[in-house]
């Protein structure tokens, strides 16, 4: 039986969600209809553009500009902030309505997921008709749209979600390969990102076609094992699997750009005790324990370095990843200011019993326990300033503030998180 599979991607999905957020807060104004974007904090150096509506698009506003360029070119733009809870919500609600059409769903990021529907033409009809309809019920039922694309595999679903836009649905067969997939540019291809666009364009490879009937053995010797995914991508072959249906749960993390470069580690242990809170929070939420803590800096020259250790057992303990992290931060602290601390829990899986070494108290740590999950629950009613810690209550004026940290969200690092 050929397989059926359906890529559903959200249409400007933070853009979208923020027009939902403030029509459901009592505003008149949708969003989706003027020149808007979302975007970060000027003052705390998080000001670019993160999402655009249409209208904003045809100013020539781009992804990832800064605000600046962009009001320059759309005076009258209208900025929201992003709300990184509320995102979240919405993708579990898809994620919710897709579940009730195939067991195989896997989330490829926070507004896209694959669904695998072959064999399920008894149950809800012909493929193009179900697509329709799921597309149809989301809106409905969530309030925004998206784009549907149906294939055999995933690569040709996630080619065939791009074709039409908004809200559309996309039928791509491997026999229309040649005729809809070949004429696109080359970078239009899953996987092609722009330094090898660049290098296939000095080897005169300017469309999809193109890179389709270069022998796949001159690829292979300029781009290694990734040139013959190019290739086999390129004549769309799904040779390497797009997703993995447990990758999500590898790790999870949060970062964030502080509002002034910090000189001193200790300056920034009330910004990484915020991350581990965060991290851990959502460890717990999960049932997850993690076994490897990293922790990553920016400096003022965006110079990255990253350490990380393996634990003696795994954790979901908040202060079991802050004492780690910060004896990591020490360690690796750089000679240039920093002005990004990240935090990430790795190796996760399921929670079990805690591995204690000679010198634990094993009463302290089903105290702390008990104080997690009593904080969660806490936070979980009556939002996250409900408790906090005494250190984040007066942090120094360069650390982040725990409000701030709801942005960290945005480089969410659990896989299938974008």
């Amino acid at each position: 039986m050929e397989k059926t599979w359906f890529h559903v991607d959200v249409n400007s999905a933070f853009l979208s969600w923020s027009a939902l957020k403030a029509l459901r807060e009592g505003s008149d104004l949708d969003l989706r209809t003027v020149p808007s974007a979302v975007g970060g904090d000027e003052e705390k150096r998080h000001g670019v553009v993160l999402a655009k509506s249409g209208p904003a698009k045809k100013f020539g506003i781009r992804t990832g500009e800064s605000l600046f360029a962009a009001r320059r070119k759309c005076p009258e733009l209208i900025v929201v902030p992003p709300d990184f809870d509320f995102y979240v919500q919405n993708s579990k609600a898809m994620i919710e309505i897709l579940n009730q059409y195939s067991p195989v769903v896997e989330q490829y990021s926070i507004d896209e997921a694959f669904v695998e529907m072959t064999g399920t033409e008894r149950l809800f009809g012909l493929p193009i008709e179900t697509a329709h309809q799921l597309r149809q019920r989301i809106k409905r039922e969530l309030g925004f749209t998206v784009n549907i694309g149906v294939a055999p595999n995933r690569l040709l679903a996630k080619m065939a979600s791009d074709f039409e836009k908004p809200d559309r649905v996309h039928r791509l067969e491997e026999e229309d390969v040649p005729r809809k997939l070949w004429p696109l540019p080359v970078r239009d291809l899953f996987g092609v990102g722009p330094s090898a666009a660049a290098r296939m364009q000095e080897l005169g490879i300017a469309t999809i076609g193109q890179l389709a009937n270069t022998d796949r053995e001159i690829l292979v010797g300029v781009f290694g094992a990734r040139g013959d995914t190019f290739w086999n991508y390129a004549n769309g072959r799904e040779s390497d699997p797009v997703t993995k249906q447990h990758s999500k749960d590898n790790s999870y993390g949060s970062s964030v750009t502080l509002p002034a470069d910090l000189h001193d580690p200790a300056e920034a242990d009330t910004t990484l005790l915020a991350l581990c809170e965060s991290v851990g929070q959502r460890l717990r939420l999960d049932g997850r324990c993690a076994r490897v803590v990293a922790v990553q800096v920016v400096d003022n020259a965006f110079r990255r370095k990253s350490h990380q250790v393996t634990l003696d057992g795994p954790t979901d303990s908040t202060d079991v990843l802050y004492r780690t992290a910060r004896q990591l931060l020490r360690q690796m602290w750089p000679a240039r200011p920093v002005r990004l601390v990240g935090v990430t829990a790795e190796r996760t899986g399921t929670q079990g019993f805690e591995q204690l070494d000679l010198f634990s108290d094993p009463r302290r740590s089903e105290k702390q326990e008990k104080l997690d999950r009593a904080a969660d629950a806490l936070r979980a009613k009556f939002g996250d300033g409900a408790v906090m810690r005494a250190k984040l209550l007066r942090p120094d004026e360069k650390t982040a503030k725990p409000g701030a940290l709801g942005a960290a969200k945005a480089r969410d690092k659990r896989k299938g998180q974008k």
